[in-house]
């Protein structure tokens, strides 16, 4: 017969299940990310082992799509031969989990039930990439295949505990997500000094936070900025655009940050940006693998030739023989524009009112009224019309006349501020123009308004898009050879990108 050899030691530790065990170490704290891979992960911020499962999937193998469906755009005709290719639209991202449960107990299934209810939209993060996040929802009802078990347990009432029983599970369960969005996004856009570990958020260097790591000597932090690419704090350049908002900034500081290091400030919508123009160039780091649909923000001053027409942003109206239009560039990608309707408008009218030596008030009137589709610029031209009163033929002295009025419509001296959204495609400028705004004001005392208008008019080309992973060069450091380049054939100011890196 074998003889059994070993020692067992007493212990007053809470007997606890096998998915704890895998999750937790043996002070009940959660196991660092890389060691909880593939088998757990949070929904709305809550982690699957709270509930006694997790993930089982494909046994041995790790089995899941590449990425979501697509489908091709395709035309055929019966006179061309093969077909004709025009794009490949991504569908709803998908993801099944297997789950199972060495021991669920009744008030944790409830739990489950409620917490992955339909209807419910939250963040899913899979603890193999800890800083990839994805909104999601349950797609289907959970299905359960589960043993029953008794286990003795007790209920305390008023202070006094009572013996019962209640239901324990083993087995396991099958559960979907649906994801609106095809990609992923991070969590964190570039990797602070100090973060908390449980929310991957940055801590300044005197926290007192229990969950405060320093990243360049964490595992789990060090494996999120080789996987998902992200730069430390500590390489950070100047006058860099970041996923999430982020612009680096020169900033010193010399509080409770880390003194040297590139300070980094969230960018909004009223922040001010940066310049750019056929001779300075401002950069962005793209940390993403999947393409990422910026919002971006430009002004930019309208310009005024000697003729009388708006040529900048550049249009066919004041050069029929234009071959380059206005654009912005990130890296390889071009985002063409022309002029907005209203400076349209304007050059309209400036047309009109160039070749109108000899002809009556009313043509002159009924080509205001028919060529001209915005109406604030026809506004303008129309009241220009009218100050001159009533004529019969319009001489040289009054064509002069109602060019230097026309010109009075557009603040030369405040620049258009543009927004133009990649992924929703709206696009807005804000001008500055001279509006009548009852019947006592006149050519001469009208004031300047700022009005904002739709200008998806303006654009001709495809919406940008930021796409094409960046590197840190060999020796782990960002240079502008190592990032996209942001330039301009105009003279743009306070530019501005916002995106988010994005993962198939």
């Amino acid at each position: 017969m074998a003889n059994l050899k070993g020692k067992e030691e007493w212990s007053n530790n809470k007997i606890t299940s096998q998915v704890y065990q895998v999750t937790h170490d043996r002070a009940g704290k959660s196991l660092p990310y890389m060691s909880r891979s593939f088998i757990s992960f949070t929904f709305g911020g809550k982690a699957i082992e709270d509930f006694g499962l997790i993930v089982v999937n494909g046994g041995d193998r790790l089995e899941r799509q590449a990425y979501t469906e697509f489908s091709d755009l395709t035309s055929t005709y019966d006179t061309l031969d093969g077909q004709i290719y025009w794009g490949s639209n991504l569908s709803a991202n998908k993801l099944e989990l297997d789950l199972a449960t060495d021991e669920i107990t009744e008030q944790q299934l409830d739990d489950f039930r409620e917490w992955f209810a339909p209807g419910k939209e939250r963040e899913l993060i899979l603890s193999e990439h800890p800083n990839r996040a994805i909104l999601a929802r349950v797609e289907s009802v959970p299905t359960f295949s589960f043993l029953p078990f008794e286990k003795k347990t007790s209920v305390i009432i008023a202070k006094t505990s009572y013996e019962t029983s209640t239901t324990l599970y083993k087995g396991e369960v099958k559960l979907s997500f649906i994801m609106d969005e095809p990609y992923w996004y991070t969590k964190l856009n570039y990797m602070p000094s100090y973060v908390d570990k449980k929310t991957l958020e940055k801590v300044e260097a005197n926290s007192t936070n229990s969950n405060k790591v320093e990243t360049i000597n964490d595992l789990d932090m060090l494996k999120i900025m080789l996987e998902d690419g992200i730069p430390h704090q500590s390489i950070l350049a100047n006058n860099m655009f970041l996923g999430g908002n982020f612009l680096v900034t020169s900033e010193a500081r010399t509080d409770s940050a880390l003194v040297g290091q590139a300070y980094l400030g969230i960018i909004t919508e009223t922040s001010s940006g940066l310049p750019v123009n056929s001779s300075t160039s401002q950069y962005l780091f793209y940390s993403g693998t999947a393409p990422s649909r910026p919002l971006i923000q430009f002004s930019m001053k309208p310009l005024i030739a000697s003729n009388g027409y708006v040529y900048r942003p550049r249009n066919t109206l004041q050069n029929s023989s234009l071959t380059s239009f206005s654009y912005i560039m990130i890296g390889d990608k071009k985002f063409e524009f022309t002029t907005p309707s209203i400076l349209l408008g304007y050059n309209q009218a400036i047309q009109i009112f160039t070749n109108a030596l000899n002809k009556s008030f009313a043509t002159i009137l009924s080509e205001l009224r028919e060529k001209i589709n915005e109406k604030y610029s026809r506004a303008w031209a129309v009241a220009c019309l009218n100050n001159l009163g009533t004529i019969t033929s319009l001489t040289s002295a009054n064509r002069t006349t109602l060019l230097n009025n026309m010109k009075t419509f557009i603040d030369l001296n405040t620049p258009i501020k543009f927004s133009i959204n990649s992924k929703t495609g709206e696009a807005t400028g804000v001008f500055s123009v001279k509006i009548l705004m009852n019947a006592s004001e006149t050519i001469e005392n009208a004031t300047f308004h700022s009005i904002k208008e739709n200008v998806g008019d303006m654009i001709l080309s495809d919406y940008l898009i930021i796409e094409g992973r960046n590197y840190l060069n060999s020796v782990g450091e960002i240079t502008t050879a190592n990032c996209k380049k942001i330039s301009s054939n105009e003279s743009l100011t306070d530019v501005l990108i916002f995106f988010e890196n994005m993962y198939w």
